[in-house]
């Protein structure tokens, strides 16, 4: 890393970190390649220094890696607390096979891990939404769970839990953020579809109230996220999973659940028809050439945007059949390549500004080798946030919680080298919150 004025900064320079914060700029992006002019001046406006980074600079700005290591990680290990596991286990019986139980032993040790935590208002905070958040989240994953099962057969479920759980999500997202999003990891139902549907669903939220949303609005965008793809219930289960490519009767069946999700949604007591047009909607795209009507533009509607942005996304960050699971920063990276196209640009930059590089339960690898997690973001350096290693520099499992703080003077040559898929290096999301 090299710290220089901002006169000094030229095209092709990769810049890691500013001395102003983050927010006083207006950039998407956190941590990128000079482009352009307007870049510089923007950083000279606002800046007097910035560090940049040799090895991801570009042309005569590259500067190769130094042939040595980066100095050891020190961090006292934090201990994890002891919980009634067979308790907890035996009440989620109905919900989790015995596999799912154990795994879920394993995550219940790292959120008293969380709980655990003293001396930080941060912490703290957390640490209360959790405790209100985390049996009503249960509620709405078995609510989802029954909704699905329901579909498949009878078409027809009870909503009204459905609906008091998005509500619940989209009130803990606006006091903290973090509790939901550890959840979010920490209970999955380890099947794609439930997982996908609450992936979508927080997501939407998170975007809907950066921009503002609130109330009505915001529930009826949360319900099309977790809903809007009940319909593959109606689906072949063969053909969802196919790894060979689909022939265009295939792609047509497969589009179809956009129809058969209505179909179902319709039959639902007092489900607001704002709802149903979001999900009618969310495969459209912004050049037209989503589906099924191929609508363009704002005639999309923003709502339906927001969901359909928010599904592609999602879908990136898990395994699928025929496409492995990318980085969160990747996943980033594709669709705002795609902006001006796929998605509106503005909606796009909202997004990445909205999300980060580095959110809450990223798996990240360090230029010092070690693979950690982010527990904990700096509201003021967000490239710089507090992590959670479970892997040292030779890829071997750390068995305790130990944290390290990239704000600390101590770490101030370790950085983030890139965003991970949440099964790298054999770390699944169901196994690297143990510690």
């Amino acid at each position: 890393m090299e710290i220089i004025p901002v006169a000094e900064l030229k095209i092709g320079m990769f810049v890691v970190e500013p001395d102003c914060p983050w927010t006083d700029l207006t950039f998407a992006l956190q941590g990128f390649v000079i482009s352009s002019p307007a870049q510089i001046d923007q950083f000279q406006q606002k800046c007097r220094f910035v560090q940049i980074d040799r090895t991801r600079s570009l042309n005569e700005h590259y500067a190769p890696p130094k042939e040595r290591k980066d100095r050891a990680l020190r961090s006292a290990p934090l201990p994890g607390s002891n919980l009634e596991e067979e308790e907890e286990a035996a009440r989620q019986r109905s919900l989790f096979t015995a596999e799912q139980i154990a795994r879920q032993k394993r995550r219940r040790r790292f959120l008293a891990f969380l709980h655990g935590q003293e001396g930080d208002e941060h912490v703290q905070a957390l640490t209360r939404e959790l405790g209100y958040i985390e049996p009503r989240y249960d509620n709405l994953l078995e609510a989802l769970r029954k909704s699905f099962e329901h579909a498949s057969t009878e078409k027809h479920f009870d909503f009204s839990n459905v609906r008091e759980g998005v509500r619940d999500v989209a009130g803990s997202l606006q006091r903290n953020p973090d509790a939901v999003m550890w959840l979010l990891r920490l209970k999955s139902l380890d099947e794609y579809s439930f997982d996908h549907a609450m992936d979508v669903l927080v997501h939407a939220l998170l975007l809907g109230t950066h921009i503002g949303w609130r109330g009505q609005r915001l529930l009826e965008l949360g319900m099309a996220g977790l809903l809007q793809d009940v319909g593959k219930t109606q689906v072949p289960h063969e053909l969802l999973a196919s790894t060979e490519p689909l022939d265009a009767e295939q792609r047509h069946l497969i589009q179809s659940h956009v129809a058969s999700s209505l179909e179902i949604l319709m039959q639902q007591v007092n489900l607001p028809p704002e709802v149903l047009q979001i999900v009618s909607r969310h495969h459209e795209r912004w050049d037209g050439s989503g589906y099924p009507q191929g609508l363009q533009g704002e005639k999309i509607g923003l709502a339906a945007e927001i969901a359909g942005l928010v599904d592609s996304f999602c879908a990136m960050l898990r395994n699928k059949p025929y496409r492995s699971a990318i980085g969160h920063q990747q996943a980033l990276e594709e669709l705002f390549s795609l902006r001006g196209r796929k998605f509106s640009a503005p909606l796009m930059e909202q997004f990445v500004q909205c999300v980060g590089l580095y959110p809450i339960g990223t798996l990240v690898e360090l230029n010092t080798g070690h693979v950690g997690v982010v527990v904990q973001h700096n509201r003021v350096q967000r490239s710089r946030p507090r992590i959670l290693l479970m892997l040292d520099a030779d890829k071997a499992p750390i068995h305790t919680y130990q944290v390290v703080d990239l704000r600390a003077p101590e770490h101030a040559e370790v950085r983030i080298a890139q965003a991970l898929p949440n099964d790298a290096y054999g770390l699944s999301a169901h196994d690297y919150y143990l510690g």
